[in-house]
């Protein structure tokens, strides 16, 4: 029997060190999940002639986007605020809504999503294509 002291108690003992590496193994794959989550704007859809029918570019509204201010709409000049609405207005009367959209190698990608973005929030959506030029065959 001790009288004079306190008793002691063996306490457990909870390894720090492998908590904390467990800490950040899990904050790394929490971060690593939310930055591939995040919505990176309109997602691309490429169509098919089997599955969407063929893309008649004679009946399209021809959008042409120059530079971060510039765009035309059917040969109209129109800002690039204004895309989406100019846009809509001229496939009002268009019972097949399709666009064909030409960029220009001045105008950035960040302007190109925009556009695309814009065209692609219509109500609708209506097709969209991208115009591209054919390559020269050497001879």
């Amino acid at each position: 029997m001790r009288l004079g002291g306190r008793m002691r108690y063996d306490r457990p003992l909870v390894p720090v060190v492998p908590l904390g590496s467990l800490a950040l193994v899990v904050l790394a794959i929490v971060v690593i999940s939310g930055m591939y989550s995040a919505s990176r704007g309109p997602g691309l859809r490429f169509a098919s002639a089997d599955r969407d029918g063929r893309f008649r570019e004679v009946d399209a509204v021809r959008v042409e986007v120059f530079s971060e201010q510039e765009a035309e709409v059917d040969g109209a000049p129109v800002p690039l605020t204004g895309l989406a609405s100019a846009v809509s207005g001229r496939l009002a009367g268009r019972p097949e809504a399709t666009v064909v959209l030409v960029v220009s190698p001045e105008a950035t990608y960040e302007t190109m999503v925009a556009a695309y973005g814009a065209i692609a929030g219509l109500p609708g959506p209506p097709r969209i294509a991208f115009a591209a030029r054919a390559r020269e065959t050497r001879g």
